[in-house]
């Protein structure tokens, strides 16, 4: 099956991003496609995920920045 690369923005909130190892535990959750960034207090994650479709891989994504500790705030397609 092919899979087409996906692109959005998860926003999140709820880590302390002070802490020095935010790229690191995103990484380590699974996201390994994404940017991270943090912008006016929040969390961005950048992602360019391959997958079947587009709710496919951002349906994965969630789960992974879940995974991360953090908690969706929005996302941007």
């Amino acid at each position: 099956m092919q899979h087409d690369t996906h692109s959005f923005i998860v926003v999140a909130t709820g880590l302390d991003w002070h802490s020095g190892d935010l790229e690191s535990r995103f990484y380590d959750a699974g996201c390994d496609d994404a940017g991270v960034s943090v912008v006016r207090g929040e969390i961005l994650v950048d992602f360019a995920r391959e997958a079947p479709s587009l709710d496919e891989a951002i349906e994965s994504a969630l789960r992974d920045v879940a995974r991360a500790g953090a908690t969706v705030v929005r996302i941007h397609r």
